[in-house]
């Protein structure tokens, strides 16, 4: 028998090895994310400015990585608009639907304050904006080089993110949903209206820390994601 899969979509600039120090906590799940085109080890393809490109490519991916078996949906972040477009995709394509769905540190706002972050005048703020995000360590937030390399990635992604509007959004499933957030970073008010989409069974978590608090609490998470996806494990939500 197949074990139960896990797809992973990463945060903004992100790669798909983010997903590592949570996969050693899910040993009797599969973990699979599925690398952007500019990130990781795609490095080398061109930078998408639109989720309708960047989902198209993902739910290829998805297609060629499914087991046929039951599976489960992780989006981080920028990653969550990734997973809502690619189950859009799923849904019209008639494949077998997720068991459940993780959503984490993003809300299903608008975000027009990210308009205009392509203009390499705003590379200021796109820097402000990571590092308050804590997704740069301290030792390169100075670092030439790094940002070279990084920021045409962070500078494409805020850019599908402020391109993207979730008003226009016409999705609604019973699909069970878990939601992850932390109160300093993205408050429950905020979170509460993945329930306008998710409208049958969606839980709320909240862990302390700052936006990638799956950094300290993946093992929690980890328990959770298992509560969902093995219909053995005895981790009640």
């Amino acid at each position: 028998m197949n074990r139960p899969q896990l797809f992973c979509f990463t945060y903004a600039g992100g790669k798909s090895d983010f997903f590592r120090i949570i996969e050693n906590d899910l040993p009797d799940i599969e973990l699979v994310a599925p690398e952007y085109p500019g990130h990781g080890t795609r490095h080398s393809e061109p930078l998408l400015y639109d989720f309708n490109e960047l989902a198209d490519d993902v739910f290829r991916q998805f297609k060629e990585n499914w087991n046929g078996g039951s599976y489960g949906l992780f989006g981080y972040s920028m990653g969550t608009i990734t997973l809502i477009e690619v189950l859009r995709r799923i849904i019209s394509s008639g494949i077998k639907l997720p068991d459940s769905v993780f959503l984490a540190a993003h809300e299903p706002r608008t975000k027009r304050e990210l308009s205009g972050f392509e203009k390499n005048e705003l590379d200021d703020k796109v820097k402000e904006r990571t590092i308050a995000f804590g997704a740069v360590p301290d030792k390169l937030a100075e670092s030439k080089l790094f940002w070279r390399i990084y920021l045409p990635l962070y500078r494409a992604d805020y850019t599908m993110i402020g391109r993207y509007r979730f008003e226009e959004l016409d999705l609604r499933t019973d699909i069970p949903a878990a939601v992850f957030y932390s109160e300093t970073d993205t408050p429950l008010s905020d979170m509460m209206k993945w329930k306008d989409i998710f409208t049958q069974k969606c839980s709320f978590h909240e862990f302390s820390g700052n936006h990638f608090f799956i950094n300290e609490h993946h093992k929690e998470i980890a328990e959770m994601i298992c509560g969902m996806l093995l219909p053995d494990s005895e981790v009640l939500l």
